[in-house]
């Protein structure tokens, strides 16, 4: 009853703090019983009977005692008052240097990114409308949420603090900009639809897995197990790195596709536990369950060994089926598009030139971006929390979350291995 209470006291002050902003005498809204249902107070006049009209005198008191709530424009020079707290006034500048200070070099970042993209998109002569804002803001809440545009909207304020016109401005803008610059990067051969086939419905390897992180110790480890296969769940419980898998002797929750990211890890582990050597026709030789992979480098100090727990078969679609061939096309296409934004970004960056005054440093023209930096399309730093949709350009392009979005992670393997395996750049090269 209090809490109720409460509310309708606060509802009548709102009432009177809108009549003060719209010039309202409050007298006329009790008129109509708002104020005597707001305020919680018995009306006194008797039901069905017209109100008794105020005096003049009254309604000046009443205005004389309410809360004046005045609009005006935020001022826009310097010197102007932005809050003035008992006749001590704090000056706009004053204001603008706080925010400077506290997150000017992270909105910068956000503003640099932002003009850049719009600096492209004249180039080309291509532009983003509002149209394509908000049905972009209505696809991405139903996929992402599945939730309306308003409660969404409301989602992101409360949970993340992303205002909408942020959100439409340093998240959504952007990634609907660097679609269209990178659109005509994108080409989808028939070996991508091929692989992404296999991948989504072809064989799907069921695994344990030890994690170590160095090639002396997966080495030691993998004659251990040469010698005694049965022990592999005991070893990965005491010496695998990989927490999640850790307790579960090693097994993997799920099952690791063909072509999956990395491919230096899945590709080993379907030559060595599903296809065996192509030139050995003996069937005796070929891989069975409870095989065990050679050591498998994943990043610059990871290494994994891989035992066939089972083999997942391949799913009865025909390839040639134009609803698969068009969804398969669309899956590939996504994930390409996706890292030829991200290249595009890393582009611009890199060609740019960029005086930034409030941190001191300047970026030539063509002048590579360092390898770990992050280019931000938000107002947010690399690593915050923000809306599943959010994305984050890396200069190796391998992955935009964006809006989030992320090239998928590789099933069964753990986040942090898969994003490690850009590291083997060179080591894919050689081969």
């Amino acid at each position: 009853m209090i809490a109720k209470e409460g509310r309708q006291v606060r509802g009548a002050l709102y009432a009177l703090a809108l009549v003060g902003a719209a010039g309202v005498s409050p007298s006329v809204l009790a008129g109509e019983g708002i104020l005597g249902r707001s305020s919680g107070r018995a009306a006194t006049q008797p039901r069905g009977q017209a109100p008794a009209q105020p005096t003049a005198e009254t309604q000046s008191q009443a205005a004389a005692s309410m809360p004046y709530l005045k609009m005006e424009a935020v001022p826009v020079n310097p010197t102007d008052p932005i809050c003035i707290i008992n006749k001590e006034v704090i000056t706009r500048a004053q204001l603008a240097n706080e925010c400077v200070a506290r997150k000017g070099e992270e909105i910068l970042e956000t503003l640099i990114s932002r003009t850049l993209i719009e600096q492209a998109l004249r180039a080309k002569k291509l532009e983003v409308t509002a149209a394509e804002i908000d049905q972009e803001i209505d696809k991405v809440a139903m996929s992402v949420a599945g939730l309306g545009r308003e409660a969404w909207l409301r989602t992101l304020d409360k949970e993340r603090g992303i205002s909408p016109a942020q959100y439409a401005r340093d998240i959504i803008y952007p990634a609907l900009a660097l679609r269209k610059l990178a659109a005509p990067r994108v080409q989808v051969t028939a070996q991508d639809l091929k692989d992404a086939f296999e991948a989504q419905y072809g064989d799907k390897l069921r695994c344990r897995m030890i994690m170590v992180d160095k090639l002396q110790t997966a080495k030691e480890i993998w004659e251990e197990l040469r010698k005694n296969p049965g022990g592999f769940e005991k070893v990965a419980m005491e010496r695998s790195m990989d927490s999640g898998s850790r307790s579960l002797g090693g097994l993997l929750g799920e099952p690791i596709s063909r072509h999956a990211h990395p491919k230096t890890v899945s590709d080993a582990a379907f030559s060595q536990l599903v296809d065996g050597d192509p030139t050995d026709k003996d069937p005796n030789h070929r891989p069975k369950n409870g095989d065990i992979s050679g050591p498998i480098q994943v990043a610059e100090a990871t290494w994994i060994i891989l035992k066939r727990e089972g083999l997942i078969p391949a799913q009865n679609v025909n390839a040639a089926d134009e609803k698969i061939k068009k969804q398969t096309y669309d899956l590939i296409y996504e994930v390409k598009l996706k890292e030829a934004m991200g290249a595009y970004m890393v582009d611009l960056m890199q060609a740019a030139e960029v005086d930034n005054k409030l941190t001191g440093k300047v970026k030539f023209a063509h002048q590579q971006v360092e390898e770990d930096k992050e280019i931000q399309l938000m107002g947010h730093k690399p690593g915050s929390r923000g809306p599943s949709n959010t994305a984050t350009v890396r200069p190796n392009a391998s992955d935009l979350n964006t809006p989030s979005v992320k090239v998928p992670t590789p099933a069964a393997l753990p986040r942090e291995v898969a994003e490690g395996a850009d590291k083997l750049k060179p080591l894919q090269k050689k081969k």
